[in-house]
């Protein structure tokens, strides 16, 4: 997997309301698996305040896996929540606000569905 890669920010559209956040995490064996939940996920909540990022295949920031990510507001936290319960298989998923505080953000404040992944605290 390319070590350099880099997460391209003008994907999320201007203004977009980014108040939360899901990490779902894979491994490169099941990329595929992976990129069938994220398509799965997009179709599922088609709406402009939600925002699937592209696969992200190699660990980057705080992020000691390859993921893709999910942006969306506050008001969709139980309903997405609860779609992850029931459809995220055998991966791994963070949620977790964006308060401004990544460290609590991704400690104190975050929900883990399936086994927690060990995160690098120390690129905060």
């Amino acid at each position: 997997m390319e070590k350099n890669f880099k997460v391209n920010s003008k994907l999320l559209p201007e203004g977009f309301p980014r108040e939360y956040d899901a990490h779902i995490y894979f491994t490169e064996d099941k990329l595929e698996a992976a990129t069938k939940l994220r398509d799965k996920f997009k179709l599922q909540f088609a709406r402009d305040s939600f925002f699937v990022g592209d696969m992200i295949p190699v660990p980057i920031g705080p992020h000691t896996k390859p993921m893709f990510e999910a942006n969306f507001p506050k008001h969709m936290f139980m309903e997405v929540s609860l779609w992850l319960m029931d459809n995220r298989g055998e991966f791994s998923v963070l949620l977790h606000s964006l308060s401004g505080d990544d460290l609590i953000d991704h400690t104190t404040g975050a929900r883990w569905l399936g086994p927690e992944v060990k995160l690098d605290y120390s690129k905060f």
